[in-house]
């Protein structure tokens, strides 16, 4: 297990395992307006998790959503957020106490859960799943949800990338 710091989270995980598990994924390959436009937005995601996709193990390119976690997109008033799960083998402390596994159900608003903010446009909330998130060979699982905020998407937008 390798161990990683952000701010007052440490996370504790396994990149082989994680990198196992993404390798038997599938891509997003659903080809509604949203999947297709944070598809084509990868790249800039990727730039803004510097590399900590690749540390934990992690493809952004892969749909592992299980059950109802899938990603979900949210018009604001000024912008666009996606809220995407990914999930990973690794134990969560935050503030040097162990993430609290969570159950099943309503997530929002009472989930324990750890947050970090990468940049304006992205952050993390890391969930301790380890009860409802398959994951061959793993422990303990953490589902990362990246909530990446965009402009709005607007009919000339979307005719522009047709």
């Amino acid at each position: 297990m390798k161990t990683l710091k952000l701010g007052h989270i440490e996370i504790e995980y396994s990149s082989d395992k994680n990198r196992e598990f993404y390798a038997n994924q599938d891509g997003f390959c659903c080809d509604c307006p949203d999947c297709l436009n944070y598809v084509d937005k990868l790249p800039i995601v990727k730039n803004l998790m510097n590399g900590l996709d690749e540390k934990l193990g992690i493809d952004l390119s892969k749909d592992v959503g299980q059950g109802m976690d899938e990603l979900m997109p949210h018009d604001n008033e000024d912008h666009h957020l996606y809220v995407i799960p990914y999930y990973i083998s690794g134990k969560c402390k935050t503030n040097a106490k162990n993430l609290t596994q969570q159950q099943n159900g309503p997530i929002w608003p009472n989930t324990v859960r750890a947050e970090y903010q990468l940049d304006e446009n992205l952050s993390l909330l890391i969930i301790n799943t380890t009860e409802s998130v398959k994951f061959k060979g793993a422990e303990n699982v953490l589902t990362i949800w990246l909530e990446f905020k965009t402009p709005l998407m607007n009919k000339s937008n979307e005719k522009r990338r047709e």
